[in-house]
């Protein structure tokens, strides 16, 4: 596989260093030679102003800062909201935060609230650009995501082009319920405003008639449940997923939102791979550990 080159400059815009990027699926799914003019890249992913200044932590209510993003300016929407999954009291996902996200009101005010989100991801979002929206069910509201989805549906023009499944390392909680099964999978939706949005499916191979092949992207990803466990914040995915979908979905100084951004994986990764990123989430405490992880990560690239 590729090696990347080592960073040697003090811009802080790229953000990767000499190490391998693997997909844990496919030895077909590789990066390719996009790196090849370094130093322009380095140019190239400089902070970008589009109503908020990209390469920064936002902290704040999703809807009323994502409405601060320029219309048609964010290339990828990586991003995984609360599931509504904290009903019981003594099972909060979010026990840092408790008092800030609610994931147990009402069905109708949620599904409100999701649905001002996707009217303000269709606004800011490319004419080709894709949401990859991280959405799983509950043992409360099973139902859920078909719900929220036909609400997008009904709100939105956007559309589902694609759906993936992202089978976790481990699950909890574990075999205790007497008719339902474990929930090792969670969901991928793929929203997009047409069905010509930008995916890096290069070609792969050209047969003797003429028929194009791509590079293989399957919709069933294994990956780490999270990078680690983050004390008070227990719903984070890992840069390993995110990675998948950053390198299926934009190119180098393409500009990664994620308005639910947590403990800032989607930042890191975007980062890491050569993208500009706008992290937005209400708790600070979340957002001051993606901010002190961002910071280590800048220094370490100008080691």
């Amino acid at each position: 596989m590729r090696k990347r080159p080592k960073r040697n400059t003090n811009n802080q815009g790229l953000l990767f260093d000499v190490e391998e990027f693997t997909t844990g699926t496919t030895e077909e799914v590789v990066f390719d030679d996009v790196f090849e003019d370094v130093e322009d890249l380095f140019d190239e992913t400089n902070p970008t102003d589009v109503g908020l200044i990209t390469n920064e932590i936002y902290c704040g209510d999703t809807v009323e800062t994502m409405k601060k993003i320029n219309d048609n300016s964010i290339n990828l929407i990586l991003t995984s909201p609360p599931y509504l999954a904290s009903i019981r009291k003594d099972n909060h996902k979010y026990p840092g935060a408790k008092d800030i996200i609610k994931d147990n009101q009402p069905v109708k005010e949620y599904l409100e609230w999701l649905v001002d989100v996707f009217k303000q991801y269709e606004r800011i979002l490319s004419d080709d650009g894709v949401i990859v929206f991280n959405y799983s069910y509950t043992t409360f509201n099973p139902s859920l995501p078909y719900i929220l989805i036909n609400e997008v549906f009904e709100n939105t023009g956007l559309q589902i082009y694609d759906t993936a499944s992202w089978k976790k390392k481990s699950c909890v909680p574990l075999s205790g319920h007497p008719n339902r099964m474990t929930r090792i999978v969670e969901m991928v939706y793929v929203f997009a405003k047409k069905p010509n949005f930008k995916a890096n499916k290069k070609v792969s191979s050209i047969s003797k008639t003429g028929q194009r092949y791509f590079r293989t992207y399957y919709n069933f990803i294994e990956a780490k449940n999270n990078d680690g466990k983050v004390e008070g914040h227990e719903a984070t995915f890992s840069s390993e997923f995110a990675k998948y979908f950053i390198d299926l979905y934009s190119e180098p100084n393409d500009i990664v939102l994620d308005n639910f951004s947590g403990t800032g994986t989607t930042p890191y990764a975007s980062s890491k791979m050569g993208r500009q990123y706008i992290g937005i989430d209400l708790v600070e405490d979340y957002c001051e550990y993606a901010r002190e992880r961002m910071m280590r990560l800048y220094k370490e690239r100008n080691q």
